[in-house]
Parts: C-alpha cells; sequence; structure tokens
C-alpha cells in the first residue's frame, strides 16, 4: 500500500493538504487552525519519518496476554515457531508436538514447548500542562509532539500495538474518533475523565495519532504522580509505557507515578523535552517579572552572575535527581532540547539507553 505519492512535488502538496485537512477536521476549522495544519504536515513529514525506518523499540517487560509478534522468552507455551524448553506429555496435550527422538533416545514422553509470542502496547503518555508552552519561542510542545510522532511511528511500523494519552490539567484528553455511516468522522479530542485513545494497530493509523497530536493546546497543571497513577489504574494490562513532559516538578512526584505504572508491570521510559531558553535563560529575557503560567505567582527578578549560578546549579541538580530516580526505579531516562534532532536522539541516546534498537 502506497502511503505517499513518489513524485517530490506531488507528495510535498499530499502532505500539505493533509496537513490543512488534520486542522480543519481537527479545530473545526478555529484561529489555531493554522499552526495546527504547520504542526501535523511537520509530524506527517514523509522525509522526518524515513529516517525513523529501521528502528524498532526494545521492551524487556509489560508483555500482554494477546497474541502477538513479540517472541517472549521464559514463558513456555503448547504452540508456536521457536521451540524452548520440553516438558512432561500430559493427557489433552498435542501429539503433534511430541517429541519422537526423545522417546526413542530416553523412552520418555515428552512434548516440546515454544516460545511465547505476545502482543506489546506501547503507551505515549504526554504531558500537556500550561508549563509544555513556555517559553513560547523553544516550542516545547512541537518537539514533544514529534518525539511522540516518531516513537508511535517506530511502534506501529514494527507490529507493535498503540495508545495515545494526552495528560493536561482537566483530564485525559480523549481520542474523538467514530465511525459514521461507514466513514470516519473525527471530532476535537476533549479533556475528560474518559480513557485514552483507543488502541491503534495498524501502520496507517500514523495519520490518526498525528491529528490527536496537532489538536494538543497545553492547559492548567496537575500532579504527574497521581496522573499517572489514575492511568495505570485504568489501562492494568501491562505495556510499555513512554512519558513524555517536561518533568517541572519535583522528582517525587514522578516517583509517584513510576512506581503505580510498574506495579502493574509497565516497562517505563522518562523522556524529559527541556527548552533552550530553559538552559540559558539569558536568551530569553535578563530582567522583568517571572509568571508561572500553572499557578499565576509572580516573582521579579534579574539575571545577575550570582542569580544565573543559583539557577544553573539548581536545573543541574534538577536533571540529576531525575536521572537518578530513573536508575533507581529501573527506568529510562533521555533528554531532548527543545528543536534538537529526534531522530539523532532516537539513533543515538536512545539506543544507549536500551529504548531503541536497529532493526
Amino acid at each position: 500500500m502506497r502511503l505517499w505519492p513518489t513524485a517530490p512535488s506531488e507528495r510535498a502538496r499530499h502532505v500539505a493538504a493533509r496537513a490543512a485537512a488534520l486542522a480543519t477536521r481537527v479545530l473545526g476549522g478555529g484561529t489555531d487552525a493554522p499552526a495546527a495544519g504547520a504542526l501535523a504536515a511537520r509530524l506527517l513529514d514523509p522525509g522526518r519519518l524515513a529516517r525513523y525506518d529501521g528502528l524498532a523499540l526494545r521492551v524487556r517487560r509489560g508483555m500482554g496476554e494477546r497474541h502477538g509478534d513479540r517472541r517472549v522468552p521464559g514463558r513456555p507455551q503448547p504452540s508456536g515457531i521457536e521451540i524452548e524448553a520440553h516438558g512432561a506429555y500430559a493427557p489433552g496435550d498435542d501429539l503433534r508436538h511430541l517429541d519422537w527422538n526423545a522417546l526413542g533416545r530416553l523412552d520418555a514422553l515428552l512434548v516440546r514447548r515454544f516460545t511465547a509470542e505476545r502482543e506489546v502496547v506501547v503507551h505515549v503518555l504526554l504531558d500537556a500542562s500550561a508549563s509544555l508552552a513556555v517559553p513560547v519561542v523553544d516550542d516545547k510542545l512541537g518537539s514533544a509532539c514529534e518525539l511522540a510522532m516518531a516513537l508511535a511511528y517506530v511502534a506501529l511500523s514494527t507490529g507493535d500495538a498503540l495508545r495515545v494519552a494526552i495528560l493536561r490539567g482537566d483530564g485525559i484528553a480523549e481520542d474523538g474518533a467514530a465511525e459514521v455511516g461507514g466513514t470516519t468522522s473525527v471530532r476535537r479530542p476533549v479533556a475528560s475523565d474518559g480513557p485514552a485513545s483507543r488502541i491503534f494497530r495498524q501502520r496507517a493509523s500514523v495519520a490518526r495519532v498525528a491529528e490527536l497530536l496537532a489538536a494538543v493546546a497545553p492547559q492548567g497543571s496537575f500532579g504527574l504522580g497521581a496522573a499517572l497513577a489514575a492511568y495505570a489504574a485504568r489501562y492494568r494490562t501491562p505495556g510499555l509505557a513512554l512519558v513524555i513532559s517536561d518533568f517541572l516538578m519535583e522528582p517525587d512526584e514522578v516517583e509517584r507515578g513510576v512506581l503505580a505504572l510498574r506495579s502493574r508491570g509497565f516497562e517505563t521510559h522518562l523522556l524529559h523535552v527541556i527548552g533552550a531558553g530553559e538552559l540559558d535563560p539569558t536568551r530569553v529575557f535578563t530582567r522583568g517579572v517571572l509568571v508561572d503560567v500553572e499557578s499565576g505567582a509572580q516573582r521579579p527578578i534579574a539575571l545577575t552572575a550570582p542569580a544565573l549560578a543559583r539557577y544553573h546549579a539548581a536545573l543541574g541538580a534538577h536533571c540529576d535527581a531525575l536521572a537518578a530516580l530513573a536508575a533507581r526505579v529501573e527506568a529510562g531516562y533521555g533528554q531532548l532540547v527543545a528543536g534538537g534532532d529526534v531522530a539523532e536522539l532516537l539513533t543515538g541516546p536512545l539506543v544507549r539507553a536500551g529504548l531503541v534498537r536497529r532493526r
């Protein structure tokens, strides 16, 4: 099935038209439609997506019970492709799996046991609280969505199942896709206490994922730990949880959520999106009044040399604490500077972190 036209100019027109259609359908043609269309085109850009071909997600735990393509050593089952072990024959076992060679050599009835093949559900959990929208020039939201899209594309391209949840201050955004008269009608995802997106299992679903991500509007504040705990309680089947956030909160809050996911059998990775203006605030201002977009608190500040030194020390300590908690609870940790190359992150640091592998 050809997803994109082959001629570059035709392909570009196809992507632009697709992005405009996404903006109109997802946002109803509102004032945010141009921005959403630009983000959708960025997420669906064939050149970007092609850079993720040949990659797969490495999963050590979080296997579900549904039959799939992932082989799970250590959980032998009565049928399959790859022989893993032998077991004593019991009435009711499939006679086709009797090992006749073993019977001849050992005079014992042994049946072959095969490596289990299970589906992995990849859960992309995107923090869309208000802090992801600032500093505006950093476009942390765009980078976070691009990272989410890259991981979703890799998952769907290798046969993994996918669920996307947008976590924000007023609840979990719900995928408003519905079948109407045999065609797909897409409503704007709305915040609610309802579920996240349905499970996607086809590579062609990347367009639906782009719809969901292009409609994200950061707003409100929430406790990430409580949100992750609520998610783990709702979706109890284990999977691979990829938490994308700027993690502007106490590490203890993050740890609470990760432990809740682990208690349900999720393998968890923390993907930290940090703005260039957060690494070097002088890119954004030198003095003024800081306003917390989530709490509304205000504080006048001047970026003197001592103030900058204290800030950089605090930021470094915060990032170190996040990496330490990830190691402590056996979660992965990776960092993306907003505006950075997502493909380089996937093929470099995330390979070394054990989340991504080359096929």
